[in-house]
């Protein structure tokens, strides 16, 4: 029974789960499981500080670089956009490579783009995001370059962060102002 259970775990992914897991996203029409909604909670505490609360309680902390007149206390809105992509990516890639059964040894993906922040503060026009964003895959794995690289071309286009930048998506904003009443 061990050798088993020691098959079907490649990577440290069950495979027996992740069967599961796709059986119950496939049944799922609209149902949570199927279409989950993320939820953050930002809080502005002083400065470039922010906390954040993100789903099942994390707690991330938010600040930009001294040299922007943050802190450095905590991680940039830039920081967390390329860790998105870099952990979806990876996440994507080795659930795909177990499945197809290949042992990977080592990934690293170098995730970076450069911001301009000209635009940001307004003293040129144009789009002030990322100009671009670059990933450089490391991966040591027991299966041919050749399958390798095609399956995680193959991979790339499903996951759901890269997916999300690629494309227009709507990002809709509620102000609810309340009104200030200094404490006396």
């Amino acid at each position: 029974m061990v050798d088993s259970d020691i098959k079907n775990i490649i990577n440290g992914i069950d495979l027996e789960q992740s069967q599961v897991i796709y059986d119950q996203i496939k049944r799922g029409g609209d149902s949570d499981i199927a279409r989950p909604r993320y939820h953050a909670t930002v809080v502005w505490d002083n400065g470039y500080h922010t906390t954040t609360s993100v789903n099942g309680g994390r707690i991330i902390i938010g600040d930009e670089p001294v040299r922007y007149g943050g802190e450095g206390m905590g991680v940039t809105p830039q920081d967390l956009l390329l860790t998105a992509v870099g952990h979806c990516l990876a996440a994507t890639y080795i659930g795909g490579l177990s499945a197809a059964r290949i042992n990977v040894e080592s990934l690293r993906l170098h995730v970076s783009g450069r911001i301009n922040f000209r635009a940001a503060y307004a003293i040129e026009s144009g789009n002030p995001g990322f100009e671009d964003i670059k990933i450089v895959v490391e991966i040591q794995t027991d299966a041919p370059q050749e399958e390798v690289t095609t399956l995680l071309k193959k991979l790339q286009r499903i996951a759901p962060i890269p997916d999300t930048i690629m494309r227009p998506v709507p990002v809709n904003v509620e102000i609810h102002h309340h009104k200030y009443i200094p404490h006396d």
